[in-house]
């Protein structure tokens, strides 16, 4: 009797670990999908598989996750201590454009790419609809990164300057190129295109951003604004048409409302609202203590503001 006795108990002792068990991993599961409820309110809707990386914990989007600050230069891997300009692409990789060219990051080494003769510094990226890379040098055109396969563009091609800033896209397929001597669109068939206007012919394009419309904006280092439709220039606009009495120095446009944008100055302001309203009409915004916004962009659910020393982000 006491053996059979033992047996039945070990057997419902059994029996109640498992219906413990059962309801533990019940309760964990209520509370992972509820922490994912939290991530995903957090992120303002993005999905927790979404949210990973830095840009999220580094806003504080990511509940209890921390982030570390690596510093990469000719001591640790990469082979200059100089970047001009950085691209995540969507295949996972990181571009580093620098005087002494481009190089690649797989995150484990880095790859200088030099197939192409034309790839002598990088000074913007963009990566386009398709997935293709532009590059622009700061003395020796663009370069079109699709593949293995390149396509080198040169004043001889049209471009109105062979230093080059920045790029955008509209809704038809045309990739717009920002010069350090004003504005040109390169077509489906990469044919250069110039942007005829006197207002930017001679200006630095330092900003273009476009939006769901197909609108393009930009800004130049004088503080001119501008808007492109039907690849001509719509609107234009100097800083102090707008009621300012010092420099624009950065432009980005609102991704969910077309024709808003903000406005980065010279004073620890940020202005947001619709193009081409005066500043007294738009919405102020207090950046200090950044001072002479040098760039703008919207990331990991955010708008992050950079000067040459600090950056930071709206909440």
């Amino acid at each position: 009797m006491l053996k059979t006795r033992n047996f039945k108990n070990l057997i419902v002792a059994i029996l109640l670990w498992v219906v413990a068990m059962f309801f533990l991993l019940s309760s964990l599961e209520k509370v992972h999908a509820k922490e994912a409820e939290n991530i995903d309110t957090e992120v303002s809707g993005t999905s927790g598989l979404e949210a990973i990386g830095g840009g999220y914990a580094a806003s504080g989007q990511l509940l209890s996750v921390g982030y570390a600050a690596q510093i990469y230069d000719v001591s640790n891997g990469l082979p200059t201590s100089e970047a001009n300009c950085v691209l995540g692409s969507n295949e996972g990789y990181i571009w580093i454009g620098t005087y002494s060219g481009i190089f690649c990051y797989d995150g484990t080494t880095f790859e200088k790419i030099n197939y192409c003769e034309g790839l002598t510094s990088g000074r913007g990226f963009y990566q386009d609809s398709k997935g293709r890379i532009w590059v622009g040098t700061n003395d020796n055109g663009v370069v079109l990164m699709t593949g293995t396969d390149m396509v080198w563009i040169t004043y001889k091609d049209g471009l109105p300057s062979s230093s080059i800033r920045v790029f955008s896209e509209d809704n038809e397929g045309n990739t717009y190129i920002g010069t350090t001597a004003g504005l040109c669109y390169a077509d489906s068939d990469n044919i250069i295109h110039i942007v005829d206007d006197p207002r930017i012919n001679d200006e630095r394009i330092l900003s273009l951003h476009n939006d769901s419309s197909g609108t393009v904006y930009g800004q130049t280092k004088n503080g001119v604004i501008f808007s492109i439709k039907d690849k001509k220039i719509d609107k234009c606009y100097e800083s102090s048409e707008l009621g300012l009495d010092y420099r624009i120095t950065g432009l980005l446009t609102d991704p969910y409302h077309d024709g808003y944008v903000y406005l980065g100055t010279e004073r620890s302001k940020l202005y947001y609202g619709r193009f081409g309203d005066s500043t007294d009409a738009m919405k102020q915004i207090n950046i200090a203590p950044i001072s002479t916004v040098h760039w703008l962009n919207y990331d990991c659910g955010r708008v992050w503001v950079s000067s040459s020393s600090q950056i930071g982000y709206l909440d």
